[in-house]
Order: C-alpha cells, then sequence, then structure tokens
C-alpha cells in the first residue's frame, strides 16, 4: 500500500513537472524572435555635402550576418556634427520593416569628417557607428549693410542655420566699406543679421528685429546668393537703424 501510494505520488509529480515545462514553452517566444544576439548595422554615404539632405538604412543583424526579420526595437540617432541641422527622430521598427528600414532628411551642417550612430533604446549594447565626411557645399551671399538707405562702415554680418538658429558664417562688410561676400556656407535654408559698432540696433533681413522674425533664404550648393532689390526676391536687405 505504501509502495502504490509512493507510485501514485511520483506520477502526480511527474505530471506536474511536464505540466510546468509546457506552460514555459509556451510562453517563452521562439528563439527567432527574441533576437538576443541581434546587433544594429548602419549603412551611409562615405561622403555627404553640407546643408544636403541624405538617406541612411538601418538594419538588424542576427548570428551569421542574416537580417532579424523579427527586430522591434526602437533606436535613435546621434552625431559629432554639433552644427547637425535634422536627425531622424526615435523609431520602433514594425513588422513591415522586416528588419530593415531607410531614414530620409539627414542633414549635416559643419564640413570635416564626423560620425553618425545608431542605438537600440532599451539595449544599448545593439548600436553601430558609421564615419561620414561633410565637404564644403561652397555657397555663398553678398550684400550690404546700410543705415536708413545710406551706407554705413564697420558692419559684421552673420548666417544662421534657419532651422537650428546656429551660426553657420559670419564675415565684415569691408569691401567698399559696406559691401560682404561670406563664403563656404552650407545649402539650405538660412537667415541673415548684420551688427554695426556704434549707436545701432542689430538688424535681421528683411528689416526685422529678431532672428526668429528674419526672413528665410535658400542657399544652393555652388553658388552665391546676391542680394536683390527685386519685389520677387526681394533682399537680404540689412539696414541698421541709429539709436536714440
Amino acid at each position: 500500500m505504501t509502495t502504490a501510494r509512493a507510485r501514485r505520488r511520483s506520477a502526480t509529480w511527474c505530471a506536474v513537472l511536464l505540466l510546468v515545462a509546457a506552460l514555459g514553452l509556451a510562453a517563452a517566444p521562439p528563439a527567432a524572435a527574441t533576437g538576443w544576439r541581434t546587433t544594429l548595422a548602419l549603412h551611409g554615404p562615405g561622403t555627404v555635402v553640407a546643408g544636403v539632405p541624405f538617406a541612411v538604412t538601418v538594419a538588424a543583424v542576427g548570428p551569421r550576418g542574416r537580417i532579424d526579420h523579427a527586430y522591434r526595437g526602437m533606436v535613435r540617432f546621434g552625431t559629432g556634427d554639433t552644427l547637425a541641422r535634422a536627425l531622424p527622430a526615435r523609431y520602433s521598427f514594425t513588422r513591415a520593416d522586416r528588419g530593415r528600414h531607410t531614414f530620409t532628411g539627414v542633414t549635416l551642417v559643419g564640413t570635416g569628417t564626423t560620425w553618425l550612430t545608431v542605438r537600440d533604446v532599451r539595449r544599448g549594447w545593439r548600436h553601430d557607428t558609421d564615419p561620414v565626411r561633410v565637404a564644403n557645399a561652397g555657397a555663398a551671399l553678398e550684400g550690404q549693410v546700410l543705415s536708413e538707405l545710406d551706407p554705413v562702415e564697420g558692419g559684421i554680418v552673420t548666417v544662421y542655420d534657419a532651422v537650428t538658429g546656429l551660426a553657420v558664417g559670419s564675415g565684415p562688410a569691408d569691401t567698399d566699406g559696406y559691401r560682404y561676400r561670406i563664403t563656404g556656407l552650407p545649402a539650405g535654408a538660412v537667415k541673415v543679421g548684420a551688427v554695426v559698432p556704434g549707436p545701432y540696433a542689430p538688424d535681421f533681413a528683411n528689416d526685422r528685429n529678431t532672428l526668429a522674425e528674419a526672413d528665410v533664404f535658400v542657399l544652393s550648393p555652388g553658388a552665391t546668393l546676391v542680394q536683390s532689390w527685386e519685389v520677387a526676391d526681394f533682399g537680404p536687405y540689412l539696414d541698421v537703424r541709429p539709436l536714440g
């Protein structure tokens, strides 16, 4: 009788252990879905032009270099370019991505060699960094600094990125005493401001009081934007006002 009871107890425990094991297997996702060995690979152009948007592709790479189609992580981007105009927002991979997604509109501004990085938000060890060379766009800006429509000497003109508000170039208005030419600027949307030593208030194009209010001008690679007096494309017009 004791032996029979022991056998029944043993059979019951075996059944319990089998049930627990079955439940554990059912609850655990397949190995391919967890992607614990998956990392990220960032692919982009080796050289880009300052201010010109470009695209990069991020792939979730599993063992043996194969794309992990089950990857559902959230990624974020970073760069060594302190003047960067645009990086992709945080993004969560979806089933439709099948482990690979292309991001457009990446825009770097500072020239020279820098880097882009992508990192899994929750699992930081999943990341990749790609070096990128940012070439000078060769854009330029020409114009004049006036005060009540008269030439004024000693002006300093600064060009700002219209998106970030950061200064991307500056130079003196020292040609003929009041004209300027600023070179080596990035392509894309910019704003322009001027200051003149002495009793003058700063001015932003076109005759605006603040950078936020300033009109926006678009520079093209290899081209010079010259101040225009035509109504259709007026500016950038800089006219500092005397104080007092």
